[in-house]
Order: structure tokens, then sequence, then C-alpha cells
């Protein structure tokens, strides 16, 4: 019996081992003054300034990076990670998608995961639910709402936003 429990404790902890080394936070590592993605050195990264932002991104004093790779035009001293959005789902093939990277801006573009949105950072917000406006569209989830007026677009709660003409749910008109 207690052969069998020392047996199950240390599975247990073998296991535990290797998932907290196959984890999005053991992505990046810096040894040496190199910074390294998985297993490969990240020629171009500087580990004195280099910074792992969790969910696959990253940033040194030059580039933002994106599992691994560098985001091109994106300006480190403004880039920021929004909070994550988790959505509960009770219906498996009615589920709403889960935002797995967020949208983000910098001064001059706006994103969302390692999208480029045609989207103004300047008046760009989001409202929740995966919906996101600036002042000319409106989005879900990185993908316009066709027909949405960004001018009085709101999000109403559960996958639902309305404008003054029409209402949306999960970022489709309600016909």
């Amino acid at each position: 019996m207690k052969q069998t429990t020392i047996l199950q404790k240390t599975f247990l902890l073998v296991a535990m081992i290797g998932w907290a080394m196959t984890s999005d936070a053991q992505r990046y590592e810096t040894d040496h003054g190199r910074v390294y993605y998985i297993d490969e050195i990240m020629m171009h990264a500087d580990a004195k300034t280099f910074q792992d932002l969790g969910g696959g991104y990253a940033k040194d004093s030059h580039n933002v990076y994106l599992n691994g790779k560098v985001l091109e035009n994106v300006d480190p001293s403004t880039f920021r990670l929004k909070e994550r959005s988790t959505w509960r789902h009770h219906e498996k093939n009615d589920e709403e998608p889960v935002a797995r990277r967020g949208y983000f801006k910098t001064q001059l573009h706006v994103y969302y995961g390692n999208k480029k949105l045609d989207a103004m950072p300047g008046s760009f917000v989001e409202l929740g639910g995966g919906y996101a406006k600036d002042a000319v569209n409106v989005y879900y989830y990185g993908e316009k709402v066709e027909g949405a007026m960004a001018a009085t677009f709101k999000y109403s709660g559960d996958g639902y936003g309305e404008d003054t003409f029409d209402a949306y749910y999960r970022g489709k008109k309600i016909k």
C-alpha cells in the first residue's frame, strides 16, 4: 500500500515538472548574455533589456517578439499587452471565440494577436466581450463587424452589441 502511494506521488511529481517545463512561461530564457526561444538562439535580442511578457510575447529595447519572431513595425517602448479575456462555454457547438492574445496597440498600429487591423490607434477602445471600435469601424475578435456604426455602437453583454439601427450577436447582425 505504501509503495503504491509513493509510486503515485513520484509519478505526479514527474508529470508536474514535465508540464512546467513545456508551459509558455518556459519558452524564453536568457543565459550568458544570450536569449533563447525554446532551444533556438535569438540573434537580434538584447539580453540586458529582454522581458518575457507571457502568452508568447516578449520585448527588448529594440523589438517586440511573438513566439520568437520579430513583430515588424511595433515600437517596444509603447507596446503593452491587455488583459486576456476568459470565457466559460455552455454548449460545445455554440462557443464564442476565445481571446487568446487579445487586442493591443502601439502609437501607429492596432493588433489582434499578431494580425494588424485597419484601425486608428488614437480612437481605438475595447468595449468588452471581444468587441472593440475606433472612430470608423467596429471589431469582434479582430474581425470587422459589417454594417455596424462605430459612433453609436455599444456592447450589451453576453455576445450582444448594438448601434442606433441594428443589434448584433457575436459580431453578426441580427435580422
